[in-house]
């Protein structure tokens, strides 16, 4: 979108990924950057938030292929919500390794 190019569900896919990344950190992307800084970085140096490293391989998963350079490598969101099924039971049982930083101030529940 950033390079003028015709809109489609990719972009949407993009900034789910950005949103996944701030749901489990709790922080902002990119916060030392410009929005104009940030939009250079991200489409002409291939530049993406830094995962955490005790982050979910699943959920780190998901993010990478939301945010791959190639809008066409990035999967359907109908793909994204499988791998989010697949990995519900792994999420749900580990939301402390996933550390949803921005959630965790009290326990969460299944409920």
């Amino acid at each position: 979108m950033i390079q003028h190019r015709p809109y489609t569900q990719k972009v949407d896919v993009y900034s789910f990924g950005i949103v996944l990344w701030e749901l489990i950190t709790g922080l902002l992307p990119f916060q030392n950057m410009a929005a104009v800084q940030a939009a250079f970085a991200v489409v002409n140096k291939g530049v993406r938030p830094i995962i955490p490293y005790d982050c979910l391989p699943v959920l780190s998963d998901i993010m990478t292929r939301c945010w791959d350079a190639n809008p066409e490598v990035r999967p359907p969101f109908t793909d994204v919500v499988r791998m989010l099924e697949n990995a519900e039971t792994e999420i749900l049982t580990n939301v402390r390794k996933a550390r949803f930083r921005c959630c965790i101030a009290l326990p969460m529940t299944v409920e």
